[in-house]
């Protein structure tokens, strides 16, 4: 089972363990470095001191080689023994002294030096062979390690306390700092719960001064505002699809209750009764239909992409209007040169008779019906479908993309529409990247403007 533990003291154990590791890392650098450096010292000093001994008993009698001699070839502390070649001990300097070191004699000219211990304390022993005039045999430096084990204990136990001291002062600054850090978290997490039990309305109202909560809080609101937007359109959606369905449905139940008294009987009341049932039930299958249109969330796939002329499928659709239409004049104004675009012939198509058979219903007057089509200068394409119609007012613009809006709510219903149209032609235009926008004048016209991005290279 997963252990669970706060921010806070996750930062705090992790500030304690990171100090501490680089403490003791640089403190053991730091401590190697200068042992070795002593070390080095040290046996510097036992070199030189044999070098200077071997050159008093090579270069004059034994006889003659006073203590002074002796004293001022050697540092302080040091001692040294002159001994023969079959390794006994002919003079000790300091006289007094009763240390006896076990030294290993070697036939050779050039200096040994070696680690020895004694009774718990630490010596370099040098040794050296002498072949000279005044003296054959073997001379030897002992060389006490007291001050170098004594430095190395004492910056150990400074690095110790200092440590101690170092880590005590960064976790209590670590602690009072990560209070600090997780405090706009803690206020945070707070207005959450406060929001979790007052619903989608509420917002996080807090600045931190840190860019990273401050982003966490926008982004959260923003997130909020989609959810509540989507949670509204959902709710607004379900009871406009429920209304919606609800009338043909009331119509078809009256019928069938009509044809349950008296349609038996009456051919005409049966008739009459099975065919606006029909009707109704085929107004039910678009509506259907189109709500599930609207709820496809389609892919790459499903776009079957084709490069297309789209001024020859405007004509195409204008031509074939035309025909079912004759008493409108529908007028073209189309870029003289092609305008090649990936998308779905059968999409565009759809597109086009959803915009243009809206404006045929909502110019039933003056009749006249005008498409253009631009190649603009950043390479993008755009087209119009104008019609000179009721128009629409400024206030409702915003919202005709809406499903099920009606801007002539009257007149929408005897069309035979359901108000889904413009909203699906609005999602097959962003499928393909893109913008579809209304201006109008009301009680004059309106335009719809069509615009697709410049395709990339």
């Amino acid at each position: 089972m997963n252990r669970v533990t706060s921010l806070r003291t996750q930062w705090l154990k992790l500030s304690i363990l990171i100090i501490t590791i680089t403490y003791i890392l640089f403190s053991s650098l730091l401590i190697y470095a200068t042992s070795v450096y002593l070390k080095d010292q040290e046996y510097r000093a036992v070199s030189r001191s044999l070098t200077d001994v071997s050159s008093l008993y090579e270069n004059q009698p034994f006889n003659s080689i006073t203590e002074r001699d002796i004293y001022t070839s050697l540092y302080d502390n040091q001692q040294m023994g002159l001994y023969t070649l079959s390794g006994e001990e002919v003079y000790r300097w300091p006289i007094r002294t009763q240390l006896n070191v076990e030294t290993d004699f070697e036939a050779n000219l050039n200096p040994v030096i070696e680690t020895t211990s004694v009774d718990g304390d630490d010596y370099l022993v040098g040794t050296r062979m002498l072949q000279s005039d005044y003296w054959h045999g073997y001379i030897s430096v002992i060389h006490p390690l007291n001050e170098y084990n004594t430095i190395i204990r004492m910056m150990l136990f400074i690095a110790t306390i200092i440590g101690f001291l170092s880590i005590t002062f960064t976790s209590i600054i670590s602690y009072f700092f990560s209070i600090q850090m997780v405090k706009p978290i803690g206020r945070f997490t707070g207005q959450l719960k406060k929001i979790e039990n007052q619903g989608f309305a509420e917002r996080l109202d807090l600045k931190t001064n840190i860019i990273e909560t401050d982003y966490m809080i926008e982004s959260f609101n923003n997130m909020m505002e989609a959810l509540e937007e989507s949670y509204n359109q959902q709710k607004q959606f379900v009871e406009d699809a429920s209304h919606e369905l609800r009338t043909p449905l009331q119509i078809i139940q009256g019928h069938l209750q009509l044809i349950n008294r008296w349609g038996r009987n009456s051919p005409e009341v049966l008739d009459e009764s099975l065919g606006i049932s029909i009707e109704e039930l085929k107004r039910i299958n678009k509506l259907v239909e189109e709500l599930l249109l609207l709820t496809k969330n389609e892919g790459a796939d499903y776009l079957q992409t084709e490069s297309i002329n789209l001024n020859d499928e405007i004509m195409s659709r204008i031509e074939s209007l035309d025909k079912v239409h004759p008493d409108y004049t529908f007028e073209a104004k189309l870029d003289k040169s092609k305008l090649m675009y990936p998308i779905n012939n059968y999409h565009f198509e759809q597109m086009l008779i959803i915009f243009l058979d809206n404006a045929i219903k909502f110019d039933t007057e003056h009749k006249h019906i005008t498409v253009s089509s631009e190649r603009l200068k950043d390479g993008s394409i755009e087209i119009a479908i104008t019609d000179s119609g009721i128009g629409i007012p400024a206030e409702e613009i915003d919202q005709v993309f809406n499903r099920f809006y009606r801007v002539d709510k009257s007149r929408s219903r005897d069309q035979g529409g359901n108000g889904l149209g413009l909203s699906i032609a609005k999602k097959i235009v962003e499928l393909y990247r893109g913008n579809v926008w209304i201006s109008s004048e009301e009680g004059k016209s309106t335009t719809v403007h069509i615009k697709f991005p410049k395709l990339k290279n």
